[in-house]
């Protein structure tokens, strides 16, 4: 799949994931909508996240306008990505709150972007989602 010019607000998790660069939705022939459009497609961890739930639960888009944020959850999801992916959520989900989401994506677009074929490069794996070339 190729890197769209704007990633949908709807692909960025409350937690500050960008759901475009999952794995899952990379290589799903039928991938989900997002952590907060769901659909078929969604994983079932991600049907069962507690993060997610509780944002939706509070009415919230994004933890980082919690009044808790960043709470336990959250920094303890962001400690495992920045120890296996070398990204943290924290700073993607301060960053939407700051400079809003459109910003983010727009930068995660670009970082997430395959140089040689503009493919999606995916956050877990680093691979391109088209022509299968690592990321490093």
């Amino acid at each position: 799949m190729k890197m769209p010019t704007a990633i949908p607000e709807g692909m960025l998790a409350p937690c500050g994931m960008n759901c475009l660069v999952c794995y899952k939705h990379c290589l799903s022939p039928q991938p989900c909508g997002g952590c907060r459009e769901g659909g078929e497609g969604m994983p079932a961890h991600c049907r069962r996240c507690t993060i997610r739930a509780c944002a939706e639960g509070r009415g919230l888009r994004l933890c980082a306008t919690c009044p808790l944020f960043p709470c336990r959850q959250v920094k303890r999801l962001d400690r495992s990505y920045r120890a296996r992916y070398r990204v943290s959520l924290i700073e993607n989900s301060r960053t939407a709150a700051e400079e809003g989401m459109a910003a983010l994506l727009q930068e995660e677009a670009r970082r997430w972007r395959c140089p040689g074929c503009g493919g999606v490069v995916s956050l877990h794996d680093r691979v391109c989602s088209d022509c299968g070339a690592e990321k490093r």
